[in-house]
């Protein structure tokens, strides 16, 4: 079935968002032949700097052949990395960042009809950018207000599993920072979906506190840091008053000032949690699915690996072979 409203809503926005000016040029671009795929030509239009020649390409392609997983999913990316590009570069005017996430959204959309587990990732994080659009326009105790349904994140449950321990890692009220794209759609995706465990915690991405001057205003705010802090600076300070948690792949450099401690899955600074504030860690999911059952499995397990490295105890506890059928996949970690 032809995929009508995101052939729609993509081809509309290829024409709709152009390129920077000093971008705009002719484009030449060689025919699709039998020997060449549109997925080639288009990575060699995005190793050029042409990422609107690359995005017209599969625009044109897709509005063709509409059950091209791969090309649906190559161009949610397009436009997701727009979306992050438009933030880093002061954003622009005469781009809208909003729609460039409508677009990647829709993208990513058809691709997860097509692809089944490749594209849910994807518009998990297309959710969390939307949910940071929000928080540069409207705060964060108004943009984080909005519920989201599970449609719009289709959090695999190895990943929703993941993201409720790192949750449940934190100390209530503390202030979590994730690094790789897997933490953060797994804490942000869980975080977005289930109000009623966030335990007034704060999601902070450190990347646009850094560059992002409208995000790093709100968040100063809602840290009650000096906004002309340095990032280290400021995590000094919100770690004086509150506790501040890293995820496995987050170095502690990033505040190397800091003593931190293990506590369960991440890193932790500031105050002693109070007993009893935290949830069950699980790894159900990871041994249900295992590591063939999900392409997001192994990523999980790698995430766990990195905290049994830093929390030992993990290995004892959490990631202790038991009697229960399955097992979970091995942690290099925590030989057996």
């Amino acid at each position: 079935m032809l995929p009508t409203r995101a052939t729609l809503l993509l081809l509309a926005g290829l024409s709709a968002i152009g390129a920077p000016a000093a971008a705009q040029h002719v484009a030449v671009v060689r025919p699709i032949s039998p020997g060449t795929s549109v997925m080639s030509l288009a990575e060699a239009l995005l190793r050029d700097g042409r990422r609107k020649d690359a995005a017209d390409l599969l625009g044109k392609w897709l509005s063709e052949h509409p059950t091209d997983g791969r090309a649906w999913h190559y161009l949610g990316r397009i436009h997701l990395d727009d979306a992050r590009r438009w933030h880093r570069d002061g954003h622009a005017e005469g781009t809208d960042g909003g729609m460039l996430l409508e677009f990647a959204g829709a993208a990513f959309e058809q691709a997860q009809h097509l692809l089944a587990d490749s594209g849910t990732v994807y518009r998990v994080l297309v959710g969390v950018e939307r949910a940071t659009y929000r928080v540069e326009t409207e705060g964060w105790a108004t943009a984080v207000a909005q519920p989201v349904s599970a449609e719009e994140l289709p959090l695999p449950p190895v990943l929703g599993e993941l993201g409720e321990n790192l949750l449940a890692s934190c100390p209530a009220g503390g202030v979590l920072v994730t690094g790789s794209m897997v933490e953060t759609a797994a804490a942000w995706g869980r975080w977005l979906l289930h109000p009623e465990g966030r335990r007034n915690l704060i999601l902070l991405r450190t990347d646009l506190y850094t560059w992002d001057p409208r995000y790093r205003v709100r968040m100063a705010e809602e840290l009650g840091v000096p906004l002309d802090d340095d990032l280290p600076v400021a995590l000094m300070k919100v770690a004086s008053q509150r506790p501040l948690c890293v995820s496995p792949t987050v170095d502690s450099l990033t505040a190397p000032q800091l003593t931190w401690r293990p506590v369960r899955l991440v890193l932790a600074a500031g105050p002693e949690p109070v007993p009893g504030d935290s949830g069950v860690l699980s790894v159900h999911q990871l041994a249900l699915t295992g590591l063939a059952g999900s392409v997001w499995s192994e990523a999980a397990r790698d995430v766990y690996d990195l905290a049994a490295r830093r929390n030992r105890d993990l290995c004892r506890t959490l990631f202790m072979p038991g009697d229960l059928a399955p097992p979970i996949p091995a942690i290099a970690a925590c030989p057996r």
